[in-house]
Parts: structure tokens; sequence; C-alpha cells
């Protein structure tokens, strides 16, 4: 495990992902597809790729997304110190009512929306037992369980989304 490298892991099936062109991977950032499948549990999937990936902080995207060159400074500043932390990311700024309702959605209820990711100091999510059931409101689980433990940091800057689907299949 690097002192420095940050692991982002892009969600979606293998359909969804074959063709999705990742950064290349360096010296501060490792770049993983998570492939699950609808034969696999989804939770036992993602469990793998987190155990076998390199990074002190993991984050997890949804397809076609991928942090601000600020919001990788910040992640990288995170895993250097290696304290227990956990967040996520802005929300897009839209001047509409679904942004809106997202925007007050995730601060009532402190758990963030697919398409704002996530992101968890590696030694956090497994002393809290892992992602949890992964349904239909993806970090619902994860969120709950990292939150028993410590509150969330500040978003960061908002994903750059690539594409309007970001449905995972």
């Amino acid at each position: 495990m690097s002192q420095e490298l940050v692991t982002y892991i892009v969600l979606g099936s293998v359909n969804r992902l074959k063709n999705l062109k990742l950064p290349k991977s360096d010296i501060d950032s490792e770049y993983l597809r998570a492939n699950l499948k609808d034969d696999e549990p989804f939770e036992k999937t993602l469990d793998k790729v987190i155990t076998t990936s390199k990074g002190r902080i993991i984050v997890l995207l949804p397809p076609s997304s991928f942090p601000t060159a600020n919001a990788k400074k910040l992640l990288r500043k995170i895993s250097m110190i290696d304290l227990s932390a956990w967040g996520w990311f802005d929300i897009k700024e839209k001047n509409n009512l679904l942004n809106n309702l997202k925007k007050i959605s995730t601060i009532v209820r402190s758990i963030p929306h697919l398409e704002q990711g996530i992101y968890f100091n590696k030694r956090l999510y497994f002393s809290v037992g892992g992602i949890g059931k992964f349904n239909n409101n993806y970090f619902n689980e994860i969120a709950k369980r990292l939150y028993s433990r410590i509150d969330p940091q500040n978003p960061l800057p908002a994903l750059i989304i690539r594409t309007k689907n970001l449905d995972l299949f």
C-alpha cells in the first residue's frame, strides 16, 4: 500500500464498463473497474476489488465520471494523513428542481447519491464490515455504517460527469 495512493473504482457491470476508457494509473492513483455481475452478489465483488486495491483511500465513482484535479489533490492529502475519513462529492451546480432536491436530501439524510460518488479510508471500510447491502440507493448502507463511526468530511468539488446515463448496467 503506497502512502499517497488513492484507488478510484468505477462502478458498473462488465457490459457497461467494457468500452469505458479509464485514466492511466500512476504513483498517486489507481483506476479499477468494479465489473459487477448479475450472477455474483455486488457486495462480494466490491469487497474483492477493494481488498486487492493498493490505495489507502477508496473512491467509488459512477460510470463515466471522474474527480476534478482539486478533488484529486485533496484525496491525496487525506491519504497521506492516514486518518479515518469518509465523504462524498458535491452535486454539479445546475439550477433545476431535481438537483435542488438531491442537495436537500443529501444534507438532511447525510447519504450521497450515486452521481456524487463516495470515498473512504480502506481501514475504516473493513472496520465497519464492508459495504453492507448494495441496493437501489447504492450508498445507503455504507453511509450509515461509516456515519456510526465518524462524521463525514465536507463534500469535495463536484465530479466531472461525461454522460447523463449513470445506470450501472
